[in-house]
């Protein structure tokens, strides 16, 4: 009898096989304790399906909407600007980050690869992401880690971190860091993730980079690392400053040795490196931190005088500058800079006691070296600490230089020839008499008086001295000033400013105008125009504009400067002529201790109205330097009178200034072969020249015209008429007497001018006078 299967069975009935339960799978009513309440599997595999679904969606959308950014940051951009002396041995670093970008190309392979043994051996094959280390670094950190985030970043990480992201220790900068790593990674080289990474990296001791690591843990440049070197820098990157060992214990230094062996170990693994090359290598001592040179001492006056050449040729603009990144290689040689720096304060340090003399208070000394031909600028001295005095003595165009431009007046007459009554012009030579007594009355080519205040003007010699008839080359041995003023206005107040800026001096220099005093040196250039425009005769008449920088670079990229075009104001027997008057000067003059240079020498002195100024000027064929004294109230900034300095009754400008000069002049060129003049610069002009009858003068007196002799004719006479200025615009008091005391380089007998009108036929010629 057949059975409903589908009913009871009973007990006789048979049973068939019990099927076997899955896990998990029986009634929830079946389930007992904890059991009862835990999902199913196929519930629990749909819910962590579900989750790692929206998971990497979410993910997959943040990647989607993640841009690498289009700009680094502010701190990543930064970087410094590193300022070399003409040797390439590095003067300072400015900016508020110590970063010079370098090329990839520039650092040593050997430490790119210590670089990737000690950060990620794995570099040229990941993703740009550690999934492991990113892992590990999230959960030490959701543990708690007390250090902030955790490492475990790839290179391309750190990279990211550096110049994209903040430096913020959260989980959300970690995930957008990974993000941009891998996108990063798929858009981007891996030479230049590498570069940006290198250049990007602190190292410790203010250094961002490796240049600047190079630079502060060795003193050399990134490519002059060796292999040890380049390991050790390596070792900095996971703790800088814990692993400078010479700031660290010796536990400490140990620990550093071990990573320094873990480093090296990790090159030989990858085979970058040989295990012969890994046995011989011994751990590169770094040198001791070093101060920052920043721009205390010398060095803000040089880089502040860079700096300022290269915004004014607009090679580059300030922001640009600012910014930071480049190499610039000045013309400055460190030792002869050295050399004047050390020089001007042993000098003042000998001659001054503030403590015990009032008239020694604020003193300065203003100097500058140029080389002849090139127009390099080679040493300066512009204070003795930028930090505390930023005026930069050598540049500033505020004191008068007296009688040391005098040799511009030569030059003028020399080129120019002089206006004669008929208004023909004359040649003349350094041996050409004039009237050399005291209070000469001055006097347009006409013969007419030139006036100030409605009165002749007598300008005056130093002490009231009278030389009778006395040629131009003795009467600049003896910075006679009636003569030199009378052949300014023979020649032409116009013609002399243009001589003294073709030979070098700016055309915008205060002071620098066609009036009569013009040639008594009452213009106002700097230092470094006088020491450019005296090396136009060093260099025969050729002349370059003074510069001091000499190469720039920004990341390795060359950047052009402005060519340095040579002009050629005077021919080299013109120059040549000037030279050899300005021998006299050393030779039997008022720059007699110049003598002690014990090689050829050419110079001028200069000492100012009320002794407010005294310099010496002068030139070797190797170099020409300028050397001016002056006082100065820290108040109120006036000019002091000099008078008393040191003990003097007057500092001359045959005095300190001409020692300084000397000094300096014979430690700078120490060494060198001493160099001559052409031939035809020698002496032989010291005394008048009696061959030589001074027509239309009669009877030398004080209040003789001083007319112009000439000797034989160099040339044809020239026939330019004397040029006019406009109408006087006002007066000065009338001259003042010399100051009393012994000789030096022309004392100044009147005040500074008004503008003078050069016309004969003016009325009235205001006139003033600094010698």
């Amino acid at each position: 009898m057949a059975h409903d299967s589908s009913g009871p069975s009973g007990p006789g009935d048979v049973q068939g096989p019990t099927p076997r339960r899955r896990l998990f799978d029986y009634p929830r009513s079946n389930r007992r304790g904890l059991r009862r309440w835990l999902p199913s599997f196929k519930h629990l595999l749909t819910f962590v399906l579900l989750v790692l679904s929206g998971l990497f969606a979410a993910v997959g959308l943040v990647y989607a909407v993640t841009p690498v950014p289009h700009t680094v940051n502010a701190q990543a951009r930064q970087q410094s600007n590193v300022w070399y002396w003409s040797d390439g041995s590095e003067i300072t670093r400015t900016g508020t980050t110590n970063r010079q970008t370098v090329p990839l190309a520039a650092i040593p392979i050997d430490v790119q690869h210590a670089v990737l043994a000690a950060e990620d051996r794995s570099f040229f094959s990941n993703a740009g992401v550690s999934i492991t280390g990113t892992v590990r670094a999230l959960l030490r950190n959701a543990a708690g880690g007390s250090d902030g985030l955790q490492g475990g970043s790839t290179i391309t990480q750190q990279y990211v971190k550096n110049v994209y992201l903040t430096q913020e220790q959260t989980l959300g900068r970690k995930f957008k860091e990974a993000i941009i790593s891998v996108k990063l990674d798929r858009t981007v080289s891996k030479d230049e993730i590498l570069t940006g990474y290198l250049n990007s990296v602190y190292f410790g001791r203010g250094a961002y980079g490796i240049q600047a690591a190079a630079q502060a843990y060795y003193g050399i440049d990134v490519g002059q690392l060796t292999v040890e070197q380049g390991a050790y820098l390596a070792v900095l990157l996971n703790a800088p400053s814990a692993n400078d060992v010479r700031n660290t214990t010796e536990a400490g230094r140990r620990r550093v040795l071990a990573r320094w062996d873990y480093v090296l170990d990790g090159m030989v693994k990858e085979k970058w490196l040989t295990p012969e090359q890994r046995a011989g290598m011994v751990f590169p001592e770094p040198i001791d931190p070093r101060p920052a040179a920043n721009l205390a001492g010398v060095n803000g006056y040089l880089v502040e005088m860079a700096k300022r050449y290269l915004l004014d040729h607009d090679v580059v603009d300030e922001d640009r500058l600012d910014a930071g990144g480049y190499a610039i290689t000045t013309t400055f040689d460190k030792r002869m800079t050295e050399v004047l720096q050390q020089t001007v304060q042993d000098q003042l340090a000998q001659s001054l006691d503030p403590a015990e003399r009032s008239a020694d208070v604020g003193v300065r000394v203003a100097a500058a070296s140029v080389e002849p031909g090139s127009g390099r600028i080679v040493a300066i001295y512009g204070g003795p600490n930028y930090v505390r005095q930023f005026v930069n003595d050598a540049t500033r165009r505020d004191v008068q230089v007296g009688s040391t431009f005098k040799p511009f007046v030569l030059a003028a007459g020399l080129r120019d020839g002089v206006q004669d009554r008929d208004g023909r012009r004359d040649r003349i030579s350094p041996r050409t008499v004039y009237n050399g007594n005291d209070n000469v009355v001055i006097r347009y080519p006409n013969g007419k008086p030139v006036l100030q205040d409605g009165v002749p003007w007598q300008p005056g010699n130093e002490d009231g001295v009278d030389y009778g008839q006395i040629t131009l080359a003795r009467a600049m041995d003896k910075s006679v000033n009636t003569v030199y003023t009378q052949l300014g206005m023979d020649v032409g107040p116009d013609r002399v400013v243009r001589a003294a800026v073709d030979a070098g001096l700016p055309a915008s220099t205060p002071g620098l105008q066609p009036i009569p005093s013009v040639s008594l040196g009452t213009s106002t250039p700097s230092a470094l125009d006088m020491a450019s425009a005296y090396a136009t005769f060093a260099a025969e008449g050729k002349q370059r504009a003074p510069y001091p920088v000499d190469r720039l670079t920004r990341s390795g990229d060359t950047v052009d400067l402005p060519d340095h075009d040579t002009e050629n104001p005077y021919d080299d027997q013109e120059a040549n002529a000037v030279t050899q008057v300005l021998r006299g000067v050393v030779d039997s003059g008022t720059g007699f201790r110049a003598q002690a240079l014990n090689r050829p020498a050419a110079g001028k002195t200069g000492t100012t109205d009320d002794n407010r100024s005294a310099w010496f000027v002068g030139y070797t064929p190797d170099l020409s330097t300028s050397m001016g004294m002056f006082r100065e109230d820290a108040a109120t900034h006036a000019f002091l009178s000099l008078s008393g300095v040191a003990g003097l009754e007057r500092v001359d400008g045959g005095n300190l200034p001409t020692r300084m000069w000397t000094t300096y002049m014979r430690a700078a060129l120490a060494g060198q072969k001493a160099t001559d003049f052409p031939e035809e610069t020698a002496g032989g002009l010291g005394g008048p020249d009696t061959s030589l009858v001074p027509p239309n003068t009669g009877t030398a007196t004080p209040s003789a015209p001083a007319t112009p002799t000439t000797g034989p004719p160099t040339g044809d006479t020239g026939t330019t008429a004397p040029p006019t200025t406009p109408p006087a615009t006002g007066t000065r008091p009338p001259a003042t007497s010399a100051p009393p005391g012994g000789s030096g380089g022309g004392g100044a007998t009147s005040r500074p001018p008004s503008n003078v009108p050069e016309s004969p036929d003016a009325p009235e010629s205001p006139a003033a006078a600094v010698t």
